[in-house]
């Protein structure tokens, strides 16, 4: 994510997860983690899902009573008082996409990535210098991106799924792909499980964790 983004985003984050929203926010965390598997302080992947769930209170999760998510609901109460670049910026934050994402390609001297949402199929160029080393062409990961002027940027959390997966992951999709929203959430929280699993089962055949009756 833009440093821009992130430093408005400081103070959503302050503002639900302290005080009077300090009980919301965990109640948010048990269900995000009772959906993606629970995470421990020494697993690999700790940092990565706690950004992941925080990017999904923030920007996906419904504030009970308000029927809007964090995001929203501060450019509700805020807007009146913001800079043009301030509403620019979280009208971009309002419109991510979190999805499941394929790796396509590098696009020319490699200054961008090209990847694929596997729900939408839409194809989206992304800006990040930081991360290009971290992918590999034929990646299949978790993640949300934004707009912003003209480009897309990642969010800061990932899950890496095993690309020996891939048939079976897009075939998952396609079974849900008109579903609604809430049925592709599922899916991707509990392939997040499965990677959870996998990680901690090591010695299993990863074919035996990506399944939806799997022993582990």
């Amino acid at each position: 994510m833009i440093e821009a983004m992130q430093q408005k985003l400081e103070p959503v984050i302050r503002e639900f997860t302290t005080g009077e929203y300090y009980p919301e926010v965990y109640r948010a965390k048990q269900e995000f983690f009772e959906r993606a598997g629970t995470v421990h302080d020494d697993d690999a992947e700790f940092e990565q899902r706690m950004n992941l769930f925080m990017d999904w209170y923030l920007f996906d999760r419904d504030l009970p009573g308000v029927d809007l998510p964090p995001i929203r609901y501060f450019v509700r109460q805020n807007q009146a008082s913001f800079s043009p670049e301030d509403k620019q910026i979280f009208e971009d934050l309002s419109h991510s996409i979190h999805s499941l994402f394929l790796l396509c390609r590098s696009t020319f001297f490699k200054k961008h990535l090209v990847i694929q949402d596997l729900f939408s199929r839409k194809k989206y160029i992304v800006l990040d210098p930081r991360l290009k080393q971290a992918f590999s062409r034929g990646d299949i990961f978790e993640g949300r991106i934004f707009p912003h002027v003209g480009k897309w940027n990642f969010a800061q959390g990932f899950c890496f799924h095993p690309v020996e997966m891939r048939s079976f992951i897009v075939g998952e999709i396609k079974k849900i792909r008109f579903q609604d929203r809430s049925r592709h959430l599922k899916l991707i929280l509990q392939l997040a499980q499965m990677k959870l699993k996998h990680q901690r089962y090591a010695h299993i055949d990863v074919k035996h964790i990506y399944e939806f009756n799997s022993k582990f």
